[in-house]
């Protein structure tokens, strides 16, 4: 008969969350991932299989929290464009916080996604999850009349993950608040005429 766990899974996860997000996969070891989680090694691997086996259930945390987050923020603006202008630019508290090292799943993609079908499987489906929720809020933005009603949604939706995906880069990048605000202004004007917004 297995032995009852003495720890709090999801305290590990977030544990194993962090360390991932800081070093990166491949810079993050297994002592590295007991020392965070305060878990032996056996234990560690007990629980959660190998460490590829947890980094994945990291991802899949991640990817169902910021889901969730993009989804409630964009929900409980009254307006569905400044609502979903919101989250693009990570402005009005329009999508969960947007941190120095950047988005986990973003920065795992790109270290990983070449070699790790599992990995990459991840991140086609939460940007088709972004996809998905950005053309819905075009549409109802549409049937508002808040912008223009020929807009192709799914098209523009695209375009709009690609200006937030920019701008998650540039402050990445450390470019500094005030040039960080420039290109937050200058997005919102283009994409306020491109799409026809109501009062652009």
């Amino acid at each position: 008969m297995p032995r009852p766990r003495k720890f709090d899974e999801q305290d590990v996860l977030e544990a194993a969350r962090d360390a991932f997000w800081r070093d990166g996969y491949a810079g993050t070891s297994v002592q590295d991932l007991t020392e965070a989680t305060g878990l032996k090694t056996q234990s560690l691997y007990g629980a959660f299989g190998s460490k590829h086996d947890l980094f994945l259930r990291v991802l899949d945390e991640y990817g169902t929290r910021q889901a969730a987050g993009l989804e409630s923020a964009v929900a409980t603006d009254s307006s569905p464009w400044h609502g979903l202008k919101a989250a693009v630019t990570f402005e009005d508290g329009g999508r969960l916080d947007l941190p120095q090292q950047g988005c986990l799943m973003a920065n795992s993609t790109a270290a990983l996604s070449a070699q790790d079908e599992e990995v990459r499987t991840r991140a086609c489906q939460a940007y088709e999850g972004t996809l998905a929720l950005f053309s819905r809020q075009i549409t109802a933005a549409q049937e508002r009349g808040e912008i223009d009603g020929d807009l192709d949604a799914d098209q523009t939706a695209r375009a709009l993950i690609a200006v937030m995906q920019g701008i998650e880069f540039l402050h990445k990048s450390g470019i500094g608040d005030d040039e960080l605000r420039l290109a937050k202004d200058a997005v919102l004007h283009l994409i306020g005429r491109a799409a026809g917004e109501a009062d652009a």
